[in-house]
């Protein structure tokens, strides 16, 4: 079985939109894959069905051999514990500091502090911004409370990065920088990364598998 595998999903709302229709997928292990479509094609119900933030209304999801599509909620922190999510709203706190930001996934999950401040500083260093890390969040450009968004996804160094449209309000070069730290995790981290996008330009750049989606269904990988 694959990493992560989709098996005959599909997703109707109740309010009668068929979102996936059927879908077929297998992602392995260290595969960094854009998921490309056009506005409505599907990308972010499936991003959605792997976090379980939406349940499936046919079919299987498979995560590491686990039937995540099933699973009981009691089991959904642990589920996520391994997921790195990057999400289109950030989920930053303006009212803190970049660091605090940083600093506040590793509280959750219980990380000691000595451990917790060299693991932040390291990502600070990674992201490019050491020099802001006592700068509150509203202070920040619009590409670094992007690249402050993937730290937080990041900074416990996930098996899984799903990222849905994590460039969609960045200008070229911003878009290109921030999925080249997303690269460069994957590539050191051995990570799946999943990114939903429809920007072409990302996937002529980027040497990496290319899944696309249409009105729900799977119509190349």
């Amino acid at each position: 079985m694959a990493f992560l595998e989709f098996q005959r999903v599909s997703k109707i709302y109740p309010t009668g939109v068929k979102a996936l229709d059927g879908v077929n997928l297998a992602i392995e292990r260290g595969e960094f894959v854009f998921l490309w479509g056009p506005t409505g094609a599907g990308k972010t119900t499936l991003v959605r069905l792997v976090t379980r933030e939406e349940r499936p209304t046919k079919g299987e999801i498979w995560l590491e051999e686990c039937r995540i599509s099933h699973l009981e909620d009691r089991y959904l922190p642990f589920l996520r514990q391994n997921l790195g999510v990057v999400f289109q709203d950030l989920k930053l706190v303006s009212e803190w500091t970049v660091l605090e930001n940083l600093l506040s996934p590793l509280e959750v999950l219980k990380v000691k502090r000595g451990k917790a401040l060299k693991v932040a500083r390291e990502m600070l260093h990674f992201l490019g911004l050491e020099k802001k890390r006592s700068h509150l969040v509203s202070w920040l450009s619009g590409g670094e409370k992007q690249k402050l968004s993937l730290g937080r996804a990041l900074i416990h160094r996930p098996s899984l990065v799903l990222a849905d449209e994590p460039t969609g309000n960045l200008d070229e070069h911003a878009a290109q920088e921030m999925v080249g730290l997303l690269y460069e995790f994957a590539m050191g981290e051995k990570a799946t990364v999943i990114v939903a996008t429809h920007d072409r330009t990302l996937i002529e750049v980027f040497p990496a598998r290319v899944i696309v989606l249409e009105k729900g269904k799977v119509i190349q990988s």
